[in-house]
């Protein structure tokens, strides 16, 4: 067996769930075509006033305490097979108290990446990006803010697009998936600049590590396009022993295998605090 495939152990997955990630750094604008009316009228709509207990300006980096708040209450054995589902994300002042160790970076700069393969314009403004489709549930948190100033980005549009558990696609012939919309969607950021998405983990497919792929538009006429990554031994864990990851086996390409990665873009991460069997990861994104 190749040395990157062998499965990890289950002391040291369980051990995986103790350790804190950090986010990222680097971006670029483009123009673009102007939006749909989805879009338009999203951006419009009444926002919700900044929520005082968010986090919108520099703040010291979090004691590692806690981070490990909610950590040691979920092992990584509650997340198994038929375990996954969580909720609706509501987003009240006390969620977004309980979200600050996954957006705990000063300001960062997004760092440009290629879109790849995959992306559709679809407009499809939704939260909820499953449809259906079974794995980790998976709550992504993005703040997008003004890198000069740390200053909240409101009626940013988000869109974010991923692999199923098995590294599949949708909306494409080659994938088997024509006419299919699922683990795709956009969110227009509130008066915090968030947004957030309920998905599941991605999985893999060949010479690539388990990543999203994440395009911001903080107006209508620039934008900018990134990836974001997990830590390797969290991916490990994931595709070792939560179903249907584990009939896909474990992932071959180690972040640092892979041609796009990019250390500065690594998601942190926590168990839901909540108490769902689920995973909450995030990031500032600066631009």
């Amino acid at each position: 067996m190749h040395p990157l495939e062998r499965a990890p152990r289950p002391e040291a997955a369980r051990e995986m769930l103790h350790r804190s990630p950090s986010p990222m750094s680097r971006a670029r604008s483009a123009v673009i075509k102007p939006r749909g009316p989805a879009l338009r009228e999203a951006r419009e709509s009444p926002r919700r006033p900044p929520c005082p207990t968010m986090v919108d300006r520099p703040t010291a980096r979090l004691a590692r305490r806690e981070l490990l708040t909610g950590a040691g209450a979920l092992s990584f054995a509650a997340l198994l097979p038929g375990r996954a589902a969580a909720g609706p994300f509501r987003a009240g002042p006390a969620t977004l108290a309980a979200a600050r160790p996954v957006l705990r970076s000063v300001c960062p700069l997004a760092v440009e990446q290629v879109a790849g393969p995959y992306y559709l314009d679809l407009d499809l403004l939704k939260q909820d990006i499953t449809e259906g489709k079974p794995g980790l549930s998976l709550t992504l948190i993005f703040q997008v803010v003004d890198a000069a100033t740390c200053a909240p980005r409101p009626g940013a549009v988000v869109d974010v697009w991923h692999d199923d558990a098995l590294g599949v696609y949708s909306g494409f012939a080659d994938q088997g998936t024509l006419g299919q919309t699922f683990l795709r969607g956009i969110q227009v950021s509130n008066g915090d600049g968030l947004v957030f998405f309920q998905t599941i983990y991605p999985g893999w497919y060949p010479l690539r590590t388990a990543h999203i792929h994440v395009k911001v538009r903080p107006d209508e006429t620039s934008e900018a396009t990134t990836q974001v990554y997990f830590d390797d031994a969290l991916s490990d864990a994931v595709y070792h022993l939560v179903a249907p990851y584990a009939q896909h086996g474990p992932k071959p390409t180690t972040n640092a295998a892979d041609p796009y990665y990019t250390p500065a873009m690594k998601l942190a991460w926590m168990p839901n605090p909540n108490g769902s069997l689920s995973l909450w990861a995030g990031m500032i994104l600066g631009l």
